[in-house]
């Protein structure tokens, strides 16, 4: 791999400019030798001679010289742009962002979130990819993606959380099954219920962890990557299932036959949260999605129409 700095190509253009080592080291605040040293590190970088020095002890380039001089203005051109251009694009109302959201989140967040952009932001577009927590938040810390919305408990090190709502369990269960009339369920209630749970890692091993620690074995009858066949088969009236629950999400489960009840027993505190990579300056329309989020978990208003159920 050729191994050249901008720093040794500024040098080098100072050195054409002022026909001198001692005047480009002068103009450039360093040391003769220390530009020499940048020159002559930087030809056998590229592995060719780029300076000749003439009878009057003035340096001139080599043909090689010449065309990388050409070259060399141009790169520190672009060069000297890019923190002005950063800045800018850092405020722009452009582009995209990309967003990872766990398959348990998604159909309550993004197509709001989508909807929410296409209408203020409409320059700004939304790409959004699905997945298990870990694996979006290593994107995250890795840098393909912008953000990533998680629940808390599946938080992993390496990125930093943004708030965005405070999550809770609840038991999801069909309206006209008899225990959805309770203000809550403990976990005993449901030893004799057929549960579905989501496979997703490690939803249902959290889910599980819980009953465990409640001292009950529920009855898993399915396990399902889809959220809408959970929903689907808890509206039938044929399993219950746990799912999180956070301010603007009751809306969405009107009309489907669907109930939700808080659990009773001690569970752990959740939130719904975004992922960040730690220390980094997010650019404006980064920013505006966790404005949106926030916006749309706690209010009813934005989130999608349901669709009704039919018995």
């Amino acid at each position: 791999m050729i191994d050249f700095t901008l720093r040794q190509l500024e040098y080098f253009v100072a050195v054409l400019d002022h026909g001198s080592l001692t005047e480009a080291a002068k103009r450039s605040n360093i040391s003769q030798p220390a530009a020499s040293m940048a020159v002559a590190q930087l030809e056998k970088s590229l592995g060719v001679d780029l300076l000749i020095r003439t009878r009057s002890k003035r340096l001139v380039p080599t043909g090689a010289g010449n065309e990388l001089a050409a070259r060399a203005r141009r790169i520190l051109a672009d060069a000297a742009e890019v923190p002005a251009a950063l800045s800018q694009g850092m405020d722009e109302m452009k582009g995209s962002v990309r967003v990872g959201c766990m398959t348990a989140i998604s159909p309550r967040l993004i197509p709001a979130l989508i909807e929410w952009f296409a209408e203020k932001w409409p320059d700004v577009l939304i790409d959004f990819v699905e997945g298990p927590a870990e694996r979006l938040q290593t994107a995250v810390a890795e840098g393909a993606l912008d953000l990533a919305f998680i629940y808390s408990l599946q938080a992993i090190q390496g990125v930093e959380l943004q708030h965005i709502a405070d999550a809770r369990a609840h038991i999801m269960i069909a309206t006209d099954h008899p225990l959805a009339a309770q203000n809550s369920l403990r976990f005993a209630d449901l030893e004799d219920e057929d549960a579905v749970l989501l496979d997703v890692p490690p939803s249902a091993e959290k889910v599980l962890a819980m009953f465990h620690t409640a001292g009950v074995e529920p009855r898993v009858r399915w396990k399902s990557v889809v959220a809408q066949t959970i929903r689907g088969l808890v509206s039938s009236g044929r399993a219950y299932s746990v799912t999180n629950v956070w301010p603007g999400v009751r809306t969405s489960y009107a009309d489907s036959n669907i109930t939700l009840v808080p659990i009773a027993d001690k569970i752990p505190l959740n939130r719904l949260v975004a992922a960040v990579a730690p220390d980094i300056r997010q650019p404006r329309r980064v920013l505006e999605v966790l404005t949106a989020a926030r916006e749309i978990a706690s209010s009813e208003a934005h989130l999608p129409r349901p669709i009704p159920h039919t018995r």
